[in-house]
């Protein structure tokens, strides 16, 4: 696997298919699935089940082709690299799966764990700020050195640390995509949390891009009496639209999206999600009912 073009050429060069760096003691064993343990420390928190569920499919059929990384653990193992096929594996009932053993140091378990996240662009913004924060935080680190490690300018860190920053309510809307990153360093300019939510929630109503966004916010710091349109919604629910599309989520079993075109009147358009005809068939007798 190459590199990612985000890491410097000599990281690069250093690396494993596994996005870690390789050793000459290395050997592969095979180790019983209960002895091994996931890392508290992992830096990924998110693992999307279908694709985990597909993944499992392909263990079954082909076995682990890529052994885990691991080290020891007082009776067991816990994992280094590798937890999304340790935990297919589980889902595809094996009992044993290829490791290799490696002693390492806590902060080289969380620097190879982090780099082989970001090799494969498995982590979301937020899980990558946070992984790059805690490094720095429990072992000292500077910026600068975090940079060196992970072949990434120290402007790039500085500003992905950052995204710890902005309010707490939104970081799942950055993790998930429908805030990106150049929305949330906007964002992040703002004085409080209140006024992050407000206008990410103009944001992701009305589609803005990043430079209608930076746009949207001059207008209003230009005119101190203007404050965000707010969207009305039925009095009865009391709820704001990325609310509403959260409860009809839960309710179709599909991703739904609210899109205004005129804020004053509340006309617009809901767009369903479906996968193919049968959830299609499924979404209308729902609707029907």
């Amino acid at each position: 696997m190459a590199a990612n073009k985000g890491l410097g050429k000599g990281l690069g060069a250093l690396l494993s298919a596994e996005g870690i760096p390789e050793s000459t003691k290395d050997s592969v064993v095979e180790l019983k699935i209960n002895d091994i343990s996931p890392n508290e420390g992992q830096p990924r928190k998110v693992f999307n089940e279908e694709m985990l569920n597909e993944l499992a499919a392909s263990i079954k059929e082909n076995g682990v082709i890529q052994p885990i990384i691991v080290q020891k653990k007082g009776t067991g193992y816990r994992i280094v690299a590798g937890e999304r096929r340790w935990r297919a594996s589980r889902l595809a009932g094996l009992k044993v799966i290829p490791a290799i053993v490696r002693e390492l140091t806590d902060l080289q378990t969380m620097e190879q764990a982090l780099i082989e996240n970001i090799q494969r662009e498995d982590l979301n913004p937020i899980e990558e700020a946070y992984a790059m924060h805690n490094l720095l935080k429990a072992h000292k680190m500077s910026q600068e050195q975090l940079a060196k490690k992970l072949g990434k300018p120290r402007a790039t860190i500085a500003n992905m640390i950052r995204l710890i920053n902005i309010d707490e309510a939104l970081q799942d809307y950055v993790a998930n995509g429908e805030l990106s990153v150049g929305h949330a360093k906007v964002l992040l300019g703002l004085k409080s949390g209140e006024e992050q939510r407000k206008i990410a929630d103009v944001i992701m109503t009305k589609d803005l891009n990043v430079r209608q966004t930076e746009d949207y916010i001059r207008r209003l710091t230009e005119d101190k009496t203007s404050t965000p349109k707010k969207v009305p919604m039925n009095e009865g629910l009391k709820l704001s639209t990325k609310e509403t599309e959260t409860r009809l989520k839960k309710v179709l079993g599909s991703k739904v999206k609210i899109k205004l075109s005129d804020v004053t009147t509340g006309k617009g358009k809901l767009v369903i999600d479906y996968k193919n005809y049968e959830d299609l068939d499924r979404l209308i007798g729902l609707i029907e009912q």
